[in-house]
């Protein structure tokens, strides 16, 4: 455009770019950022590898240290026990009919 002084329309029509729109943001990131400012960004969320990086970065472990890997440790058994206890509960009352009746 800036070369042979065409429009935003003429140069959408010359690159057969259907939308004039376009050409015209082009235009504006390139007056404001430069060439840079052209090149496409990512979207989207960001992988879970960058997140673990940045913590270790930041100087914290993404395991944890092992004081807290214990407490983790001694929740997970006592709700597999509980989970466990519960199970055989629900099992046995489906087992044993019922022998007396509410009144």
């Amino acid at each position: 455009m800036n070369d042979n002084g065409t429009s935003i329309n003429e140069t959408a029509a010359i690159f057969n770019i259907p939308s004039p729109s376009r050409v015209r943001e082009w235009l504006k990131a390139f007056e404001s950022g430069g060439i840079d400012a052209l090149h496409q960004q990512k979207k989207g969320r960001l992988s879970m590898k960058k997140d673990n990086q940045k913590l270790v970065k930041k100087g914290i472990s993404s395991e944890g240290t092992t004081e807290t890997l214990q407490e983790e440790l001694e929740r997970l058994r006592m709700e597999n026990a509980y989970l466990k206890k519960l199970n055989a509960l629900v099992q046995n009352k489906e087992k044993s009919p019922n022998k007396t009746k509410r009144k």
